[in-house]
């Protein structure tokens, strides 16, 4: 075979790759023509209810944005950690409605919760219950 040859085909067969490829994923995300009826109905249901996760999955990104992470996070555990007198941490957040500073969700030994509310040089201002 000659080397023109050898890349035709090397290209006819990457382009056949790409385009069964994209069939699939044109697929698998629902492109499809079916009929209406009532599997329609069943699948209005679904998105309905999807509707309702995406609200769940946006207050889980809100959270989210509020987790504390890196060495500072990991030093806003260990005093709050020492402030309880041990445990597990939970979670470590950066305070509410824009205040500086950090609120550390604990369990202690004994299985009951604590929140220690930490400023932004890591002193405790508050602990209390957290339920």
């Amino acid at each position: 075979m000659t080397d023109k040859l050898k890349g035709i085909l090397i290209a006819a067969a990457a382009i056949a790759t790409l385009a069964i490829g994209g069939a699939a994923i044109a697929a698998a995300a629902g492109g499809g023509n079916e009929a209406a009826g009532p599997a329609d109905a069943e699948e209005a249901a679904e998105n309905e209810s999807g509707a309702e996760e995406a609200g769940e999955n946006e207050s889980s990104a809100s959270e989210a944005a509020e987790q504390a992470t890196g060495p500072t996070a990991d030093d806003a555990a260990s005093a709050a950690l020492a402030e309880v007198g041990g445990g597990q941490v939970l979670e470590v957040e950066h305070g509410d409605d824009g205040a500086s500073g950090y609120e550390v969700e604990v369990e202690r030994p004994d299985g009951s919760y604590v929140e220690v509310n930490l400023d932004e040089n890591l002193n405790v201002v508050s602990t209390g219950s957290d339920d």
